[in-house]
């Protein structure tokens, strides 16, 4: 009888026992996830004392192909001129003898310098952003977020140009670390909305979003509807699991996902998996009696109006709000802007971010329909 009495001190033991096993087990799931609350990429340790030209030249040639994303466009696949394959010297001084160039550089290391950190003072023929007429430069500065090269390491990149193609280098061997800047803050703020995330993360810089963006990748205002939340998340952890026919791998960063915070992320999926061409006709934009249906609240979000423009009560700011629109333009003026959107700009925001081919992906009756219900906005 006295052998069938359990000690309770066996019982506690085996409660324990569990309940450890179980953080345990919580603690690797946690740590297997790939998606944790990133920061921006830390600064690559220099040893100053040892540092000779040719380490920092191989120091430059290092951070173009890794943390400083050169090579994501300057290649041979056309985004961008291919600084491997052209002399960076040479080419520098004919920059600053075009009569485009307006910038301060003097010389091919200030020049070079610019480029990286300011790129938009110059923007080469043929590689602006589309629609720009090469006044915009689709490259992010890079000692901004989220490449954030410090200066030593800007440096050593403008020694790789120089060096590459045989020249002197004229930047000087640093020789004490950068002084940190007091006004910036030690973690970088996370971005709370589609447009700063897609700022911050440069997707423009390869794919078209938000109504603008180049074509290294694919457009990406098509996927809702293609793709599961979960297939759009497994794209961006893993690019190179599923290649989109007629793109090449090795073109996005496999590390993205890691610098973003969990909440940037759940933003751009929520984002990507809500928008997206419709292929069905919507009809009629409005009742009989003039008033907003759900019709025309179904275009306006099918065409992803409202990723720039407030419209319906909601938007984004990247283009002019439109729910006063018929106020200020008339029905074959509104036609107009949607069939080619840069022939009349705004005053205050920018040309070539809507698309050019936007009216393209309507049918003539949703254009109908969709000009009808702008006019009607007054």
């Amino acid at each position: 009888m006295n052998n069938e009495i359990k000690a309770p001190g066996g019982v506690l033991v085996k409660s324990m026992g569990f309940s450890l096993a179980l953080v345990l087990l919580f603690t690797l799931v946690a740590n297997l996830l790939p998606q944790v609350e990133g920061e921006a990429p830390v600064d690559q340790e220099v040893d100053l004392g040892a540092l000779t030209m040719d380490s920092y030249v191989a120091l430059g040639e290092t951070l173009f192909s890794g943390k400083g994303t050169c090579a994501l466009c300057h290649n041979d696949l056309g985004r961008a001129p291919d600084i491997l394959a052209i002399n960076m010297v040479e080419v520098a001084k004919q920059h600053l003898q075009d009569e485009r160039y307006k910038g301060p550089a003097t010389d091919v290391e200030s020049y070079l310098y610019e480029s990286l950190v300011d790129p938009g003072v110059y923007v080469v023929k043929d590689y602006g952003k589309k629609g720009s007429n090469d006044t915009i430069s689709p490259m992010p500065a890079v000692d901004k977020s989220p490449i954030e090269l410090s200066e030593i390491e800007i440096n050593a990149i403008i020694a790789f140009m120089q060096a590459k193609d045989g020249y002197d280098v004229t930047v000087s061997l640093p020789t004490e670390a950068p002084a940190a800047d007091p006004t910036s803050p030690e973690v970088v703020e996370s971005a709370g909305t589609i447009e700063e995330v897609v700022a911050k993360y440069s997707c423009q810089a390869c794919h078209v979003i938000l109504g603008s963006g180049g074509d290294l990748g694919p457009g990406l205002e098509q996927m809702a509807g293609h793709f599961t939340r979960e297939e759009i998340r497994q794209g961006i952890i893993a690019p190179d699991e599923v290649i989109a026919e007629g793109f090449p791998p090795g073109v996005m960063p496999q590390d993205l996902a890691e610098q973003m915070t969990v909440k940037e992320l759940d933003i751009l999926v929520d984002y990507l998996a809500s928008h997206g061409k419709s292929t069905a006709t919507p009809p009629a934009a409005t009742s009989s009696e003039g008033a907003v249906d759900s019709s025309a609240e179904s275009m306006i979000s099918s065409f992803g109006c409202q990723a720039c423009h407030a419209i319906l009560g909601s938007g984004g700011k990247l283009g002019p709000g439109l729910d006063g629109i018929g106020s200020r333009l008339n029905a074959e003026e509104i036609r107009q802007s949607i069939i080619d959107p840069n022939a009349v700009i705004a005053k205050g925001f920018p040309s070539g971010v809507m698309p050019l081919n936007y009216s393209e992906q309507m049918s003539e009756e949703q254009l109908d329909a969709l000009v009808a219900f702008l006019w009607e906005r007054k």
